[in-house]
């Protein structure tokens, strides 16, 4: 009895033994306790080499557990929650940024760099051109350097001033031949003068034959856009077609595009486009665009030169027309326009998808206003012979009817007494367009 009583004791001090072996051993496979990162590290936390650094420098992250143990070298640094490469970030713009870091299946709360301006100590202005002609737009760049001789673009943040007087933004637009003497400011540190010479401009001995193209056109009228696909495939083919929209019985009509509705389409007839004023466009049009396109090729004996720019409120425009050969009662006609009007159209046709009415459709070199009369001002004679120049400059408040400062283009033509474009030339403003 005694032996059978023995022997129940070993029984259980045996099992009391395996169970508590395997107990000790049931998380020993080296994966981390769930919420853990393994001996013992529960959570992290992650510190900056500094809290607040000027644009240009540099920082480095350290990582370190709730043991106090160091972990950086197998954690994870997470910058607006992308991780980076490595433990040091040199952040290439401005502002705040939330850090964090990752061990393992653990992550640390954030903290925050803050990435400050650089102090700047010292200024100077360059340009992309080294001269530019009168009539041209210069572009400045203002570039800062911080004490370590790191440098910075600052154009947009620091003052400009030409001649004497700030600017808006950072282009100019040359308007005589003196020189450009140019500085920057920013934050009391003075650039020294940046000088830009102009020239005076030159016309060519001929000059490239361009073709205008008005289009007497209205939202309600369905087979005008007839007369708009053509366009957009003359465009396509064709760089030196200058192309006005003039509207009628629209919201886009004015007194601009109506005066000029009444020179080319004075039957009222709808689609109306004509070419350089008097030759109408053969119906159907985009069959014909060689017959715009033709009118377009080889030289001429006048020509223009046109820049526009907005500053500000403001539109500037710099108009130059020459003649190798005299031209008398020439007339010089100057027209802002606006594209990308959205707009319903009516459409008879099987463009666009033959959708009608078309509610979304863009309509393009919309007539918005005239910097001259709509016909033309008359070129004193003196300026029209063999030889001779004419420029004009308009610094207008850009017109209320236009809707997007971004769209605005500028055409100018050299028309003769009986509405005869011999001569056209714009583009977008911030563009230069040369003699053509």
């Amino acid at each position: 009895m005694k032996t059978k009583n023995i022997l129940q004791c070993l029984v259980v001090v045996f099992a009391l033994f395996m169970y508590s072996c395997s107990s000790d051993s049931d998380n020993d496979t080296g994966e981390p306790n769930p919420g853990g990162g393994g001996s013992g590290i529960t959570s992290i936390t992650v510190s900056a080499s500094a809290n607040s650094i000027e644009l240009g420098g540099s920082v480095t992250f350290t990582v370190t557990a709730n043991d106090g143990s160091n972990v950086t070298s197998s954690a994870s640094i997470l910058v607006n929650n992308s991780t980076i490469q490595g433990v040091e970030f040199t952040p290439t713009a401005t502002g705040n940024y939330q850090i964090t870091a990752r061990y393992q299946n653990i992550t640390s709360g954030a903290i925050t760099l803050e990435v400050t301006p650089p102090v700047i100590t010292a200024l100077r202005v360059e340009s992309t051109q080294s001269t530019i002609k009168i009539g041209d737009t210069a572009d400045f760049i203002v570039i800062g350097t911080d004490a370590s001789n790191n440098e910075y673009t600052i154009t947009d943040s620091a003052t400009i001033t030409v001649n004497g007087n700030q600017i808006t933004g950072s282009r100019f637009m040359a308007i005589t031949t003196d020189d450009l003497q140019v500085t920057a400011t920013k934050d009391g540190v003075d650039s020294p003068v940046f000088d830009l010479p102009v020239t005076d401009e030159t016309a060519p001995g001929t000059f490239q034959r361009t073709v205008s193209l008005i289009d007497a056109t209205g939202t309600w009228c369905g087979w005008c856009t007839r007369v708009s696909y053509g366009i957009e495939l003359v465009e396509a083919a064709t760089d030196k077609a200058f192309v006005v929209a003039a509207h009628s019985g629209d919201g886009m009509q004015n007194s601009y595009s109506s005066a000029l509705v009444a020179q080319v389409n004075p039957g009222g007839s709808y689609p109306t486009a004509v070419l350089n004023g008097t030759t109408e466009w053969t119906y159907p049009e985009p069959s014909n665009v060689d017959q715009v396109t033709n009118l377009a090729s080889g030289t001429t004996s006048r020509g223009l030169s046109v820049n526009s720019m907005v500053v500000g409120n403001n539109l500037q425009v710099y108009v130059s027309a020459a003649f190798v050969q005299a031209m008398p009662n020439a007339k010089l006609a100057v027209y802002v326009l606006e594209s990308d009007i959205v707009a319903s159209q009516a459409n008879y046709t099987s463009y666009y998808g033959g959708v009608d009415p078309i509610t979304d459709f863009r309509h393009h070199h919309v007539l918005r206003h005239s910097l001259t009369a709509v016909l033309g001002d008359a070129i004193p004679s003196g300026n029209t012979g063999a030889g001779q120049k004419y420029t004009q400059i308009y610094d207008v408040p850009i017109p209320s009817n236009i809707s997007d400062n971004t769209k605005i283009s500028v055409v100018a033509m050299i028309i003769d007494n009986t509405f005869d474009i011999v001569s056209s030339n714009g583009g977008h403003t911030g563009e230069d367009k040369d003699f053509n």
